[in-house]
């Protein structure tokens, strides 16, 4: 499913841990790609374990971490958050060791913070903007991925093959790889994830305490309301963690959207009838620009090839300016050709804008590029 220029990474043994709805979907959609892959698993719950073998999702089943973890090309930790550091230490422990690492836990600092230079070199933070409002392997599908934005977080100390092998093993499976920084990941989710799973718990108790002269407002709400409160009270164990391992970028981004309310209420007892309708129409700029984006017609696929040196983390680095500049990567490949020499970094992004402004920021960096129309380009 790779685009273009790209290789499909060679998978052999993928292994995961916690096999629930993430990861029991990936498990499926890995084997809808590569049919002959062998999938060992783990998972504390022995019977989630079992439905999943029952299920086709595995293939074998494993008594613990470091066995499913043992020659594994690909290792996907799918458990809470405050487990994961701990599992990537008990599977870099497997014999024969695995190729790489990943995870699939929506916050990124704290886990990198806990990994030491040695596991960060096997290890990419992974996080898939998608899921469901059902939990389990039971309700795991292997187009869960498909469309989804999918973001990496490459330590500094990962080398560039297995960032590449990362990237092309995400767009096989139909997801969009964003390379991200691990701070820059953790307050973007703060706002657009875990705020809003805030305000729904908020709202929802809120509304389910409230009753005036004996009628109860929680049987007089709509579908607006169910929709806002749509993930109220979701799984609390893993909300839990996510909220206090991610807790300074969620407290600081709660406070934001106070002060945006106290702002709001003065508004309203001034009784400032701009300052209003000022308020919903820079919502209503921002709501039409974020629809807008999803109906973007496709553009025409441009490669991008740069000469890049033989550094340490260098490819991280340079996909991660990319991501900042809000440039998406179709596709990728890394032609090695010696430590003296460095390597080609090909990269595919739809439209000629992106291009030249892809082109801009490596150039900012050094890298001189040479951009030209996917369908005109020799390699491919």
């Amino acid at each position: 499913m790779t685009v273009n220029g790209g290789q499909a990474p060679c998978i052999r043994r993928l292994a995961v841990i916690g096999v629930g709805l993430m990861g029991g979907s990936l498990a499926m959609a890995t084997r809808r790609e590569w049919p002959h892959v062998s999938v060992a698993g783990y998972d504390s719950d022995g019977l989630a374990l079992g439905l999943a073998k029952e299920r086709g999702v595995l293939t074998h089943l494993c008594a613990d971490a470091r066995e499913a973890a043992a020659g594994a090309d690909l290792v996907v930790i799918s458990t809470p958050v405050r487990s994961i550091s701990g599992l990537v230490q008990e599977c870099m422990a497997a014999e024969p060791s695995p190729r790489l690492i990943t995870d699939l836990g929506s916050t990124k600092t704290q886990v990198l913070r806990e990994l030491d230079s040695q596991s960060r070199s096997s290890f990419i933070g992974g996080h898939p903007m998608c899921g469901g409002e059902t939990a389990g392997v039971r309700y795991a599908r292997p187009n869960l991925f498909d469309g989804a934005t999918y973001f990496l977080c490459p330590p500094e100390e990962l080398p560039d093959e297995l960032f590449e092998f990362m990237h092309s093993f995400v767009s096989c499976l139909g997801a969009r790889p964003i390379t991200i920084e691990p701070e820059t990941h953790d307050r973007i989710m703060a706002l657009i994830s875990h705020v809003p799973h805030v305000l729904a718990n908020v709202m929802m108790s809120e509304v389910g305490s409230f009753e005036h002269r004996g009628r109860r407002a929680l049987y007089c709400t709509g579908p607006s309301f169910r929709e806002l409160t749509r993930v109220a009270g979701a799984n609390p164990t893993m909300w839990r963690e996510i909220f206090l391992e991610n807790r300074e970028a969620l407290v600081e981004s709660l406070r934001t959207v106070a002060t945006n309310i106290h702002m709001f209420c003065d508004d309203l007892e001034r009784e400032d009838e701009l300052g209003v309708a000022g308020a919903i129409a820079k919502a209503a700029a921002y709501r039409q620009e974020l629809l807008h984006k999803g109906d973007l017609e496709p553009a025409a696929l441009y490669q991008i090839t740069v000469r890049i040196p033989d550094e340490p983390g260098l490819l991280s680095r340079v996909m991660t300016a990319l991501g900042d500049a809000n440039i998406n990567i179709e596709d990728l490949t890394l032609h090695h050709y010696s430590r003296k020499v460095g390597g080609d970094l090909v990269l595919y992004v739809t439209g000629e804008g992106t291009a030249a402004t892809a082109g801009a920021v490596l150039e900012t960096m050094g890298f001189p590029t040479v951009s030209v129309p996917a369908e005109q380009a020799v390699d491919r």
